[in-house]
């Protein structure tokens, strides 16, 4: 291969890889990263486009130095394939996304990705349970039954209710907070899996009006779900982008949020559904605030979760908070 076709392919690596470097500093100036990332891995993703620019100038100073023969031959490099075709498709698979990150418009993901991938309306199906222990067979109950009856006989001749005999008290009942914590933990019982939850849900019962912020929007919601019997009744308010789908009545809607863990390839749609007189009144993903009252009801064959809306507020698409992610500190 000639020094002048070999230093075109070295300039042509050149610019694919400045051209990633300069849509990152693009992304980053214009602050539309997070439309394609989560903000954990921001950091990252900056000194990437670093290292991008030191390999684009090293190819800069291959691409010049081979067209004046100043770089020797050591037969230890891959050259590239001397076929047209196979070129243009290999440096295709690199230019085409380029282009497309630069010419397309940075816009947030809604309804119409939203119809694509499924809005979840069950937050907490996939949280995974603790299998339920199996149902003890007749003679094991029965002996467990004799081994009772066996060890509440009093040795000191007091009844079965006071082992310690005539002179002993009855035990304290216990203060108003321990027994508010008993009442608690039977109403968020828990295995090791669903333990986060249920504590964070004790936290929210207590709360007068559960307010489902960005920063725990997933853990709000898988723990209201979860324990949706404790929260009927309760009063909540969240925002987010209204969604239709198909089977809807004309009073609902769903205000749902796009969720990502790493980057906008695993974004998934969460929200809740909501009843509201006016609900035809709010188009398809206008940005609103909702408020109302918690309570459960039946949609596509699925128990869900249900806001019965007493009050909607128009938002302003936010700008660096459509998305939602999952809380590094939740369950510590």
């Amino acid at each position: 291969m000639s020094a002048k076709t070999l230093s075109l392919h070295h300039a042509v690596k050149a610019a694919i890889v400045l051209g990633f470097a300069m849509l990152i500093v693009y992304l980053v100036k214009s602050d539309n990263l997070t439309l394609y990332i989560a903000p954990r891995m921001a950091g990252y993703v900056k000194w990437s486009a670093v290292g991008l620019y030191a390999v684009g100038i090293y190819e800069l100073y291959l691409a010049v130095s081979t067209r004046w023969g100043r770089v020797s031959a050591c037969d230890c490099d891959h050259p590239p394939s001397r076929s047209a075709l196979k070129n243009t498709t290999v440096y295709g698979l690199f230019v085409l996304p380029l282009l497309l990150g630069f010419l397309l418009p940075n816009t947030t993901l809604g309804s119409s990705m939203a119809a694509k991938k499924g809005m979840n309306l069950n937050a907490s199906a996939s949280i995974r349970k603790e299998p339920a222990a199996p149902a003890p067979s007749p003679a094991s109950n029965a002996a467990a039954q004799s081994s009772d009856r066996a060890g509440s006989a009093s040795p000191s001749g007091g009844s079965p209710g006071n082992a310690g005999g005539a002179g002993s008290s009855a035990a304290p009942t216990g203060s108003a907070t321990a027994s508010d914590d008993s009442k608690l933990n039977e109403l968020f019982k828990a295995d090791k899996f669903t333990q986060a939850y249920a504590d964070y849900g004790k936290k929210l019962y207590a709360m007068p009006t559960i307010d489902v912020q960005e920063s725990w929007y997933l853990e709000t919601l898988n723990t209201v779900d979860l324990y949706i019997d404790n929260f009927v009744g309760h009063r909540m308010d969240m925002s987010g982008f209204v969604y239709r789908q198909d089977g809807m009545k004309d009073n609902q809607f769903v205000v749902g949020r796009f969720a990502i863990s790493c980057c906008s390839a695993d974004a998934a749609p969460y929200g809740v559904l909501v009843e509201y007189d006016r609900a035809k009144s709010w188009a398809n993903d206008t940005w609103v605030r909702v408020s109302g009252t918690l309570q459960k009801t039946t949609y596509d064959g699925d128990e869900v979760m249900m806001l019965k809306v007493d009050k909607v507020t128009k938002l302003e698409t936010p700008k660096d908070k459509q998305y939602v992610y999952p809380n590094p500190d939740f369950g510590l």
